[in-house]
């Protein structure tokens, strides 16, 4: 049983995670050792914890997790994972990314992956049969594209996502940019799955994010959704440095 951590720009995930299963976990916009205290005395059987975060976080949390537990690892560039990181920078090289394809290789094992995780960016990362990560993609994320072309343009207003749809030939100019992004990102989503498919047959794809959701339903594509898909692959990482 262990304690994952993934510290974000705005939002701080704890989990406990016993294989693939996650028993608890929460979402916080600040996390308090008094919060991760709470989780220790609910789960006494937690024997590591890792810290993955895109965000500078002070020493005294690292002391103070190395007095909880065991082991305790810090997830950056040098890091070993259970897969070939073929990446000519891995030094640039998001921890989210690398959590989410070593979850997904921990998922279908022995399987061409790819994973699409969509929030601010969406990247595209694949992992092989063979357990190796030649790399992906990264392009805007479905809000950012919309305050681009408020904040690009001198007459375009900045929308939101729309409740349902959208149509696909917009007849407003509200439609359109609704339109434009939506429709312009599940057509690059199912051209990205079907190129890199036609290379990698049999290919499993996993659908992460926080927009993963609002996208599912509108691929033609088959997909799974996972949201849990980081934590579980923080998991992996985890005992593979325990080891």
């Amino acid at each position: 049983m262990n304690l994952i951590l993934d510290l974000g720009n705005t939002r701080c995930k704890i989990a406990v995670v016993e294989g693939k299963t996650i028993l608890e976990s929460g979402n916080y916009a600040r996390l308090s050792p008094k919060e991760i205290a709470r989780f220790h005395e609910r789960h006494p059987g937690i024997e590591g914890v890792i810290v993955s975060s895109v965000v500078n976080y002070s020493r005294e949390l690292i002391d103070y997790l190395a007095t909880l537990f065991p082991t305790c690892i810090e997830l950056n560039a040098s890091t070993p994972i259970p897969l070939t990181n073929l990446y000519a920078t891995p030094e640039t090289l998001g921890y989210d990314r690398i959590a989410a394809v070593v979850g997904a290789h921990s998922l279908y094992p022995g399987m061409n992956a790819l994973v699409i995780d969509a929030g601010t960016a969406i990247t595209y990362d694949l992992i092989t049969a063979s357990g190796t990560y030649p790399g992906g993609n990264i392009s805007p994320g479905l809000d950012t594209r919309f305050r681009a072309l408020h904040k690009f343009t001198n007459r375009l207003p900045l929308l939101e996502r729309p409740a349902s749809g959208p149509v696909l030939v917009g007849s407003k100019t509200q439609e359109a940019i609704q339109a434009g992004v939506v429709h312009g990102i599940v057509f690059e989503m199912d051209g990205f799955i079907r190129s890199i498919g036609l290379e990698y047959p049999d290919l499993q794809v996993v659908l992460t994010g926080g927009d993963a959701k609002f996208f599912a339903g509108k691929l033609k594509s088959s997909i799974f959704v996972d949201p849990v898909l980081n934590l579980i692959g923080l998991n992996s990482i985890l005992v593979h440095n325990a080891k």
